[in-house]
């Protein structure tokens, strides 16, 4: 308490000795100082650095709606770093007003029903609601589609009619239009989830009547994979990008041990839909299937001729003659064989149906940098501790590229499919070297550009530092400006050089003599002793004490 006391006098005598005009400029450079140092703890230290939507990133056409709401509320002092806006963390409450005053704020999938049917009365049509209905969920698909990965935004468009006829079929078809983040393509495992995600969202819609659109590359993935539109359409070569994009994604990790390798498949697809073959053969021994064997055996027996033969006997009154030969009597026998037999011819029958576009060869392609074999060398060379490092020579390289490709040939065929007509594999991979050039190095900044920008982003701080010193360094002055203040005369005599030997005597007489210090010509010396006397009356006591023992 005694040094508050102390400091507060001494600012009171400060204050009483100063000039009106100067304690005015005092007080206002006091109120300047104040208000610089709490504007500079409470927004100059406070950038953008605070992520106003807390990870939710922010689509290009969002963002655009979003700054037009920040300059409409006179907002500027926000930062965009890619999908994210940041702002001053003491601003963020306005900034999201702002959102929401300009009706700016990224829509939300959960709100878009309640937005479309908010003002739906009583009197409301039923076509117009089923109209409502179909424009919500056209923004509800574009919503989700547009947070998968790799997409920016994308538009849902679809449409239902009653096909003509007795059965009166329904027939819907949508079209969604997609626009990858950059200038990025839409793969075909995106354009089956996409595909997928709306036939499951609308009633009586197929996969094969929705119709993707990349809106970067203006291909055309039609749902019935026949359509020729683009070359992006037609069925033969989306098979054949799906088939090099498997093939590839297979030798790449196969190869994963080679930095920087290259691989560019060829996949030949046999260009029939479907094919079918029936194949018969026979069996040129037939099987027996009936087999039927008849016999029949007859005897006839009889009685040889009595009479004479010829014309004559056989007149009319004719007599009758006996013949005196004895009857001989005749025997035959017959015999008969039958066999039927009942045959089939023994026959094999093949059929045998193959689906299309499958592949029938797969050539590849692969790159192998220079560097890869260099590097190999000096694993196989280490170079000791301390040495120069030693340089290979042009065969030793010459050997390792040769055994390396040769490994590389054979490794990558073992996993191609056979081939017609290509008895062995390793002629369909060839393997290129190439030199791998170095890029230029990205050149450092300055030293004074680093300074620039350092003096661009925080060069509101350094302001109210600057302000604050200045303000400091202006109150000083003033201060120091005031009355000169002056050591008044002592008489001669009043102070002796001797005063005694005692440290306490000295310190009181220094004492003394600092405080008969007073403005030039405002006090005499005897006002100046009397308040010595009043305010330490101790030390002024051991002061007289000296200065009669010393008189005496």
């Amino acid at each position: 308490m005694d040094f508050l006391n102390q400091a507060y006098a001494q600012l009171a005598d400060l204050l009483r000795s100063m000039p009106p005009a100067t304690r005015v400029t005092t007080a206002l450079l006091l109120i300047v100082v104040v208000v610089s140092v709490g504007y500079l703890f409470t927004h100059g230290t406070s950038g953008p650095g605070t992520d106003l939507m807390n990870g939710v990133s922010v689509s290009p056409s969002q963002l655009a709606s979003m700054e037009a709401a920040f300059y409409k509320a006179g907002l500027t002092d926000y930062e965009v770093r890619g999908t994210q806006i940041l702002v001053p963390s003491g601003k963020k409450a306005a900034y999201m007003a702002a959102l929401a005053d300009g009706n700016a704020l990224p829509p939300n999938i959960e709100s878009v029903f309640d937005n479309m049917f908010q003002d739906v009365g009583a009197f409301t049509s039923a076509d117009e609601r089923a109209q409502r209905m179909k424009i919500a969920k056209e923004r509800m698909l574009a919503m989700i589609i547009g947070t998968m990965g790799g997409v920016d935004s994308a538009y849902v468009m679809y449409d239902t009619q009653l096909r003509d006829g007795l059965r009166r079929e329904r027939l819907t078809t949508a079209s969604i239009n997609v626009k990858p983040v950059g200038s990025n393509r839409l793969d075909e495992s995106q354009v089956s989830a996409i595909r997928n995600v709306v036939a499951a969202s609308i009633a009586n819609l197929k996969p094969e009547n929705v119709t993707v659109t990349d809106l970067n590359s203006g291909y055309t993935f039609a749902g019935d994979l026949s359509s020729e539109n683009n070359p992006g359409g037609t069925l033969y070569i989306q098979v054949k990008q799906k088939y090099e994009e498997d093939w590839r994604d297979k030798i790449i990790k196969a190869l994963a041990y080679v930095p920087g390798v290259s691989v560019t498949p060829n996949v030949v697809l046999d260009r029939e839909r479907l094919s079918r073959m029936r194949a018969i053969k026979y069996n040129p021994k037939p099987t027996a299937l009936h087999e039927m064997e008849q016999n029949t055996s007859s005897t006839r027996e009889g009685q040889g001729p009595a009479g004479r033969p010829g014309l004559a006997a056989q007149q009319p009154n004719t007599p009758a003659t006996l013949s005196n030969a004895r009857g001989r009597t005749s025997r035959e026998e017959e015999e008969q064989s039958k066999r039927e037999v009942q045959s089939v011819a023994d026959t094999e029958q093949t059929e045998k149906e193959t689906v299309g576009l499958t592949p029938k060869l797969v050539a590849v392609s692969i790159g192998i940098p220079a560097s890869y074999f260099l590097k190999i060398w000096e694993e196989q060379n280490p170079t000791e501790s301390g040495a120069e490092p030693a340089k290979p020579d042009a065969a030793a390289l010459d050997q390792i590229r040769q055994a390396e490709t040769t490994n590389i040939q054979a490794y990558v065929a073992n996993l191609l499919p056979d081939a017609d007509g290509v008895a062995d594999k390793n002629e369909l991979v060839k393997v290129n070297v190439f030199q791998d050039l170095k890029g230029e190095a990205i050149p450092e900044p300055a030293l004074a550009d680093q300074a620039v920008g350092w003096l661009g982003q925080y060069w509101s701080t350094l302001g109210m530092f600057g302000l604050a010193l200045v303000s400091l360094l202006m109150l000083r002055s003033m201060v120091r400006s005031g009355p000169a203040v002056e050591q008044a005369a002592v008489p001669k005599g009043v102070l002796p050089n001797d005063m005694g030997d005692s440290d306490e005597e000295a310190e009181a007489a220094a004492a003394i003599a600092g405080r008969l210090k007073r403005p030039a010509e405002e006090r005499p010396l005897r006002d100046e002793l009397a308040d010595v006397v009043s305010q330490d009356p101790e030390t002024a006591a051991n002061i007289l004490k000296a200065w009669i023992g010393s008189v005496n």
